[in-house]
Order: structure tokens, then sequence, then C-alpha cells
């Protein structure tokens, strides 16, 4: 298979993600970012001000849509 399709599609497959990500964290960022509660103490640790602060994960989702969409035009 040709190197640079397959360099396409990973990037394609991350800009897909990202997107998805970016969406859901936007519009039910408490919901989502409480699926990744469990794990690891340090994990959760470093999930707890996400939880506590909604504003944060929407803007970091709002970014994370933003640059999944550059990736993707970039395609």
């Amino acid at each position: 298979m040709n190197k640079i399709l397959v360099q396409k599609r990973v990037l394609e497959s991350l800009a897909m993600l990202t997107i998805g990500d970016g969406l859901l964290a936007a519009l039910q960022p408490r919901r989502h970012v409480l699926l990744w509660e469990s794990g690891p103490r340090v994990w959760r640790n470093s999930i707890r001000p996400f939880i506590r602060n909604p504003g944060l994960t929407r803007l970091l989702g709002v970014v994370g849509l933003g640059l999944g969409l550059w990736l993707a035009n970039r395609q």
C-alpha cells in the first residue's frame, strides 16, 4: 500500500476522533469527563479539575473541535 495514502488515512482518522471528542466535550462536558474517571489514582486526580469546571472542559472541547476540523481540512 502507498505510504502517503496510509499517512493520509491515519491523519483523517485522527481528525475524526478529535472532532468527535471535541464535540462531545463541548456539548456535555461533565458527562463526557465522568466516563473517563476510573483508572489509576494519578489519572483520577488529573480528571477532577475538569469534573469541577465544566467550562474548562467545554473550552478545550471547542479547541479540539477546531483542531480536528483544521486537520481534516488539510487533507
